[in-house]
């Protein structure tokens, strides 16, 4: 068994614990209940990725581990299957889940615990923010891209149907952390390969945001290694995600993990510097808005961090060969740097100004520097947006 971690979530919310470690969901009851205090649930409603929901898969060993507890163990259980995608976080959806707790006449001592990806943890942790105007929950991330994005930050949200028939991601939400994440690393053992490098996308976004070979926003810690470099060592070696070993994984979930959380604890509601984890955001909710190349959220990150690069560019930001660099990065990690079928840039382009990132029509890209970290621009005309689309093969 390898090493558990323990993160602190914190925001003026309050402080959680984030524990990362291999084969912790036998566990999950006791982190839970640590995690509840004084004030133990009064009912579970879980919600989990049908994916993982069989017979001795991820959500069924959390299901048992609380059926097993002296005290969840008393109070009613129920357990909902999502089957994922980013449809499923929808109003549809969102009303279901709501319709569950109270049916099961879940009070304000009630928990939701939601068990998969992103999808997963954004539409339950909305449930939870908007049910009886807020109820505990658990995220416990069973993906990549969840364990060290998603889940983290308390960004909780569904999707709504724009004007034009386009997907506007994450138009309605709330911010509303979870009381404890439980990220078990075992649980990417299962995942397709292609959903594991898409999680790779996120780490490679923190890695440039905490500059190269510099320390994460917030206090250094002596003794930590620097951000990105489980994933400069994956790279290197050409070893494959798949055969990666369970503490590497750890270490990679912990390194990339904490570049977010120590964002978060300055600003938790994307007022000042959380603005910098949308690199690759504002081109990458437009190319899931236009359903391009059938990309989930992290391949379109990955597309989106390449066109990041080439704004920064054009902007005098950054050298030509350190946008190649990165390119090369997002490449090496098996992940797409380009479109294929093509797209208009301008229909792209009316996307990005309907995304919630931008103000009053004006864009907000978020670019990388030539001296390590990023910088939030704002693009008002849009040239540096289809400059970035010029460079991922939108025309």
């Amino acid at each position: 068994m390898s090493e558990r971690r323990t993160l602190a979530h914190v925001t003026a919310s309050g402080r959680a614990s984030y524990e990362v470690g291999r084969g912790i969901l036998a566990e999950a009851a006791a982190i839970i209940s640590i995690a509840l205090g004084d004030r133990r649930a009064s009912g579970v409603l879980m919600v989990v990725d049908e994916a993982v929901n069989g017979s001795g898969l991820w959500g069924d060993q959390v299901a048992q581990s609380i059926a097993r507890d002296a005290l969840l163990g008393q109070v009613p259980c129920e357990r909902v299957a999502i089957r994922v995608s980013e449809s499923a976080k929808s109003m549809e959806e969102w009303r279901m889940l709501l319709a569950r707790a109270l049916a099961m006449r879940l009070d304000r001592d009630g928990i939701i615990v939601a068990i998969g990806g992103g999808v997963v943890t954004d539409l339950a942790g909305f449930a939870a923010a908007t049910y009886l105007r807020g109820v505990r929950w658990i995220a416990v991330p069973t993906t990549l891209l969840a364990m060290v994005d998603a889940a983290l930050g308390g960004k909780t949200g569904i999707n709504l149907s724009l004007p034009d028939g386009g997907m506007g991601k994450n138009l309605a939400g709330a911010f509303w952390p979870p009381s404890a994440i439980i990220g078990d690393v075992q649980a990417l053992s299962t995942l397709p390969e292609r959903e594991l490098r898409a999680g790779l996308a996120e780490c490679i976004k923190h890695a440039l945001i905490a500059g190269s070979g510099g320390s994460p926003p917030g206090e250094s810690r002596p003794g930590e290694s620097p951000p990105g470099r489980s994933l400069s060592t994956f790279q290197s070696s050409g070893k494959s995600v798949m055969s990666a070993r369970d503490d590497f994984l750890r270490d990679l979930v912990v390194e990339s993990a904490q570049v977010k959380l120590d964002i978060v604890a300055k600003d938790e509601r994307e007022e000042g510097i959380r603005r910098h984890l949308n690199l690759g955001h504002t081109f990458a909710h437009a190319i899931e808005a236009r359903g391009c190349d059938g990309l989930s959220h992290g391949e379109a990150v990955a597309v989106g961090l390449v066109a990041a690069a080439a704004a920064a560019v054009a902007s005098g930001r950054m050298r030509p060969e350190q946008a190649v660099s990165i390119k090369q990065r997002v490449s090496e990690a098996g992940l797409p740097v380009a479109l294929v079928a093509p797209v208009s840039a301008a229909s792209l382009l009316e996307a990005a100004r309907a995304d919630k990132k931008g103000s009053r029509g004006t864009l907000r890209l978020v670019l990388p520097l030539a001296s390590g970290g990023v910088e939030v621009v704002a693009d008002e005309d849009g040239q540096l947006f289809m400059v970035g689309l010029a460079a991922i093969g939108a025309s």
